[in-house]
């Protein structure tokens, strides 16, 4: 038995503060189910006409091929999501009538799509934007026993990639994400089946959203992994100089801690505490380079065939080498340290995989 569902169920946990009553699924999922279906479509309908008009914009500007690429990524996409939303819609009338959604089997079936559909869409990008990768350090994965992820949150994809990463080595993942991620229907859908919260990140009283956090990270099971990103939102050195700013103004202590900080955000120790308190598994530090911040379609085609390989570290640190949660500032400190060393990693590495000039 998952010892998750022995104190929970999807019919009693909150996913989300707001989003995940019935009513709201259904309102949301009216949209960007058809939505899904109406682009699937039309895309795979005109695909040769897509890769023509792409191909020839290509041909007189860049060799490459990236809109090419990015034509082909998007039908993968799209095929990947709504059939990830068809099985899971089996799922549904395997499980349901017999009410046993919130069994260990349905559970585990489910994570396995989960873990599949991250992994083919990682698999599609390697095929069509050439995305690469490497991993140091997935011994820290494959040694036994239930973990707490602190992941950087560096790009967009970062949550498909440690979904990936970690699913490839036998994990059954508990995600935080942030409740924008509802409008993809595939995570919306089997994001409600297993252990997940959808956190509201602009919240004015986060205490609901920590209280749900507590509540996703208790009872880990063996295989199970939850991953954080206790940076909160994604890098960018206008949000680092905002975020030493504010905490020079609400907890100038940490001051001295995060003013160096180059490459990475200071950690928010609110959602990170709560995990913290909930479980005693032991830490993963996840830290990558080589994608960065993309905010627009322009600046992803800019960035394909995408020229650097992403590279994964990941160090294991036992529980008992951290101090008591109970403490918090003695914590706290050992976050920020940690945090450290993911920025000096991240700025030497980032700094080494740069083209040389003229290449």
């Amino acid at each position: 038995m998952n010892r998750w569902l022995e104190t929970n169920s999807s019919a009693s946990f909150k996913f989300s503060s707001k989003y995940s009553s019935p009513a709201a699924k259904w309102v949301r999922r009216s949209k960007t189910i058809p939505a899904l279906v109406i682009a699937f479509t039309l895309t795979w309908l005109l695909f040769p006409v897509l890769l023509l008009v792409a191909f020839f914009r290509d041909a007189l500007k860049d060799k490459t091929l990236p809109t090419v690429r990015l034509v082909a990524f998007g039908a993968w996409w799209l095929f990947m999501e709504l059939l990830g939303v068809f099985t899971a819609f089996c799922f549904w009338l395997i499980f349901a009538p017999l009410k046993k959604l919130d069994s260990d089997r349905s559970q585990r079936w489910h994570s396995r799509l989960q873990g599949t559909w991250a992994r083919s869409l990682a698999w599609g990008a390697k095929f069509t934007i050439r995305l690469r990768w490497s991993t140091e350090g997935l011994e820290c994965l494959q040694a036994p026993g239930p973990i707490i992820v602190l992941a950087r949150h560096g790009s967009q994809g970062d949550a498909l990639l440690a979904a990936a990463l970690l699913s490839g080595e036998g994990r059954r993942l508990r995600f935080i994400l942030k409740q924008q991620l509802l409008t993809d229907p595939c995570l919306d859908v089997v994001g409600h089946r297993i252990p997940n919260y959808f956190v509201n990140r602009d919240s004015a009283d986060n205490r609901e959203e920590i209280d749900n956090i507590k509540l996703l990270a208790k009872n880990l099971d063996q295989d199970e992994a939850l991953i954080i990103f206790p940076e909160g939102t994604r890098f960018s050195p206008e949000k680092l100089a905002s975020a030493i700013k504010n905490l020079h103004e609400t907890n100038p202590l940490r001051t001295a801690s995060v003013t160096n900080l180059r490459s990475v955000l200071p950690v928010r120790v609110a959602g990170t505490l709560a995990v913290l308190s909930a479980s005693t598994a032991d830490i993963v530090m996840c830290n990558h380079v080589g994608i960065g911040d993309i905010s627009s379609l322009r600046q992803l085609r800019a960035e394909v065939p995408l020229r650097n390989p992403l590279r994964f570290k990941l160090s294991r640190v036992p529980r008992k080498e951290v101090p008591a949660v109970e403490d918090q500032i003695a914590v706290t400190q050992w976050l920020d340290d940690q945090w450290l060393a993911v920025d000096e990693w991240v700025t030497n590495s980032e700094g080494a995989s740069l083209p040389k000039a003229g290449n």
